[in-house]
Parts: structure tokens; sequence; C-alpha cells
């Protein structure tokens, strides 16, 4: 399906920021690059199909660990594409002295999928039972930036959905929370566009908004202008 310009770099700009990857080698032009659990196939897929709409060619496929600690993993996926001036562009945007910041441009596309991207890839929750009435927490696990790119994140996500947000320092680290008093504005945003494979996340803190959270049954897709959960 065919997706106009605008959402095209939205969601690869989100993608690529948050958990994913840009990569270049010897001056040539970036490559997209995502390693990620295989029981997370329908966001790799979705992934995919975001690639596609470049156009540019995609790989996948299981993931070694070279790791000799042994540790055991859970087996993991690697997606890779071919090399795209546009995934050039937003290498440039996204990297600074090779170093991923907060690109502003892409802050003026956020939006509730782009909310969702995050809280996927680097979103966690979870619940206290220790008290009379469970308390929950949700956290944007940004720590990768800086207190001023955490700053720009947060006061974007305000501005698109009206959901706050409050930075915290861990050592030298910086990460989002999201308040108590916004925790049912953050689930009904960002609830539409979570695949399956992630919405243990939302599930986990039900107990503490008063029912059952239930997530879209099926994979996005890909539409001009929106993605949309899929009933097949």
């Amino acid at each position: 399906m065919s997706i106009d310009k605008k959402q095209l770099v939205k969601l690869l700009s989100y993608m690529s920021t948050f958990d994913g990857g840009l990569y270049r080698y010897d001056k040539g032009n970036a490559r997209f690059i995502l390693n990620m659990r295989t029981e997370n196939l329908d966001y790799i897929q979705w992934v995919s199909s975001v690639l596609s709409e470049i156009p540019v060619g995609v790989t996948m496929k299981e993931r070694k660990d070279y790791n000799t600690d042994g540790c055991h993993r859970k087996p993991q996926i690697r997606l890779e594409s071919k090399s795209h001036p546009l995934l050039t562009q937003l290498h440039s945007r996204i990297y600074m002295d090779n170093h991923k910041v907060i690109d502003p441009h892409m802050l003026t596309l956020m939006d509730s999928e782009a909310l969702a991207i995050i809280f996927m890839c680097d979103g966690s929750t979870s619940l206290d039972l220790r008290s009379k009435n469970p308390h929950a927490s949700i956290t944007l696990c940004t720590k990768g930036f800086s207190y001023a790119d955490n700053m720009s994140l947060s006061k974007s996500i305000y501005g698109a959905t009206g959901i706050h947000s409050t930075i915290h320092r861990q050592n030298q680290y910086y990460y989002l929370s999201i308040p108590t008093k916004d925790h049912k504005l953050f689930v009904d945003t960002v609830r539409p566009h979570v695949c399956p494979s992630f919405c243990y996340k939302l599930e986990r803190i039900a107990p503490a908004m008063g029912g059952d959270i239930v997530c879209s049954s099926g994979q996005p897709e890909v539409h001009s202008g929106n993605t949309v959960a899929s009933n097949t």
C-alpha cells in the first residue's frame, strides 16, 4: 500500500531512533538495521513493510548469539535493509558525531503512533502490589539521550498528545516517566497502535487501571496518513 512522504519519514525516523539504527559503511548510503526478539515478529514485519515503501530491499534472518558468557538469551531476528539515499538523509539528522540525538524535525511529526513506537521499543511498565491499591508506573527508557533531548521529547509528547512526562536522573543518565494522573490518557493514546506482542506492557498495569486493557488484535498496516490495526 502506498504511503505519503511525511508519514514515511515519521515512521522511519522513530523506528531508527528507538531500537533500530542507521549505519553507513565506507561513505556509502546508510542502511537500516534492527535486532529484536523473535517473539516481536509482528513489529519486525511492520518495520519491513515500512522500509518496502521507500522502496528498498530488506532481509530478515535469525541472529546468532556470539556471546560467550554462558547466559541463555531469547532468539532474535536481525532485519537489515539495503542502502538508500533517504536513509542517509535521516542518518544525518539522527546522528551527531556517531551518537544518536533527538532530531528536532522528527519531533514536529510526533503523534500517538510515534509515541507508541517509543513505548514498544523503549518503554517499560511495572505494578506495585504491596499496598492496598495497586500502583503502576510507566517509563520511557530514553537514557541514551541528553537532558536537553529528553526535555525536547517531553515537550513534544505533551504538545501532540496532552500527556505530561517527568525527567528523572539515574547516575549520569536521564529518562522520562508518565505521572499517574496521565496513565489512562497514555494507555488510550498508544493502545490502538501497539503490536500484539507488546501488549503485555499494557496488560501488566491493568489492575491499577480498574480493569482489563485490550489491545488491537492485528498487526499494524501501512496506510497513507495513518497506521491502523488490521483485523486479519
